[in-house]
């Protein structure tokens, strides 16, 4: 045996990856992940698939964790701006019922699981009994870019008090995007196919007008509602303004020309919204931000692909620097979620279960193959560093749904948490 080869990265992973406990277990086993958080101001918690029940519980965990114990004090996720406001208020104490407000804020996109919901109630129950509530906040454009509704339909209110000759901008873009509305990009973007390219172009058009209404007229705006007020409403149609251009590139994706950088318009919108919101709170804000690992990743797609050519991770990390950890959840096998076009559905898709794919030898859950017993975590800063000091080769990509993503894992994401067998969020085993 040769004793001055390098350690394989699969055999240095089994070596250094720390095992991660159950839901009721001490925290101890979290000080890997504490001592790689620093002082951050914002650690984004990925997935690989929506409505995972596993991933759902450890980020439920890890979540508690950091707000009991270190001080977070905003909870994130993809859910539109605008209806994150409604489901802060439940949050701290607002009427109404859960489900059914997701449900109706949401269009029935599918991010929000069982599990997350449970997070949710969670929250409320914390805020209820602390002096020092949590905030939460929705980051996304309307319904994953389902629908313009949910974001201009409050903006229309507003300026019905602030500026009633500016309604009409708001009330026409509602009319023109109607044929469009969905569960998500996905319909929505299927709908624009077979739309007059005339009505598109009134829909940019129009929407355009109310983006530099509500922007030039700032002075005249905040002096009438407030600055709190006004940034809502500069949100919700910077909010509508990036769906439409999603849903046209997504549109245009359809049809077999794909921009990866028109598709960068939802990530935009992503990033943009915490920034901003790092920008209206307290100087000591900390963040847990919840979404796809395609979302969160430090690292730029390349041209042609049909991924969005800046990520919102890659934007925060540009930005926010070491103010900013990215960890990705993924998984060694078990049961996981395939996304089957479907016009007929509200979503333009429908999800059902199947079972995970092997991880090819190149893929980063190939490097947890040595644990196949409990959630693990490898910070992929030091396994980076192993890598390139003896040349070995990296893992090129990670799992997406039944099937994998073309990305630099080591350099994407600042830590890995494998779970070796996952199944289905209680929304889909119902």
């Amino acid at each position: 045996m040769d004793l001055t080869a390098p350690t394989p990265l699969a055999e240095w992973t089994a070596c250094n990856a720390a095992s991660l406990a159950g839901a009721d277990a001490p925290v101890d086993d979290l000080a890997p992940l504490d001592r790689l958080i620093g002082s951050a101001r914002v650690v984004a918690l990925g997935e690989s698939s929506h409505q995972i029940r596993e991933y759902g519980l450890l980020r439920d965990r890890i979540l508690r964790f950091l707000i009991q114990e270190r001080g977070f004090t905003v909870y994130a996720v993809e859910l539109g701006t605008a209806s994150g406001r409604t489901i802060d208020a439940w949050t701290r104490g607002g009427d109404g019922d859960l489900d059914a407000l997701l449900t109706r804020h949401t269009g029935g996109y599918p991010s929000q699981s069982a599990e997350g919901r449970d997070t949710l109630r969670w929250l409320r129950a914390h805020n209820a009994r602390t002096t020092r509530p949590v905030h939460f906040a929705g980051l996304d454009i309307p319904a994953a870019g389902g629908s313009l509704a949910p974001a201009l339909e409050p903006v229309a209110r507003h300026l019905a008090d602030i500026d009633p000759r500016a309604v009409r901008y708001a009330r026409t873009a509602l009319e023109l995007s109607e044929p469009l509305a969905g569960g998500s990009g996905f319909a929505s973007a299927q709908a624009r196919l077979g739309l007059d390219a005339a009505v598109q172009d009134q829909l940019s058009t129009v929407l355009s007008q109310l983006l530099n209404r509500v922007t030039a007229m700032r002075e005249i705006y905040i002096d009438s509602a407030g600055p709190i007020l006004y940034e809502d409403v500069v949100s919700d149609v910077w909010a509508a303004w990036r769906t439409d251009q999603m849903q046209r590139a997504m549109a245009e994706l359809f049809n077999g020309r794909p921009d990866a950088a028109d598709l960068s318009a939802r990530d935009r919108y992503l990033a943009d919204s915490l920034l901003k919101l790092l920008d209206r709170t307290a100087p000591d804000t900390r963040i847990v931000l919840a979404a796809h690992n395609a979302h969160i990743q430090r690292t730029a797609n390349p041209e042609g692909t049909p991924l969005p050519r800046v990520p919102m991770g890659h934007a925060l990390a540009q930005q926010l620097g070491k103010d900013y950890v990215s960890v990705a959840m993924t998984s060694g096998g078990g049961r996981t979620v395939k996304n089957v076009p479907d016009p007929a559905h509200p979503a333009g898709m429908r999800q059902c279960a199947i079972d995970a794919p092997a991880a090819p030898p190149n893929s980063v859950e190939a490097l947890f193959a040595g644990i196949p017993t409990a959630p693990a975590m490898i910070n992929t800063r030091a396994l980076r560093a192993h890598a390139r000091q003896h040349g070995l080769p990296e893992p090129t990509q990670i799992r997406m749904d039944d099937g994998f993503l073309p990305v630099p894992a080591l350099d994407a994401y600042d830590a890995v948490v494998c779970v070796p067998h996952t199944t289905l969020s209680a929304d889909l085993t119902k």
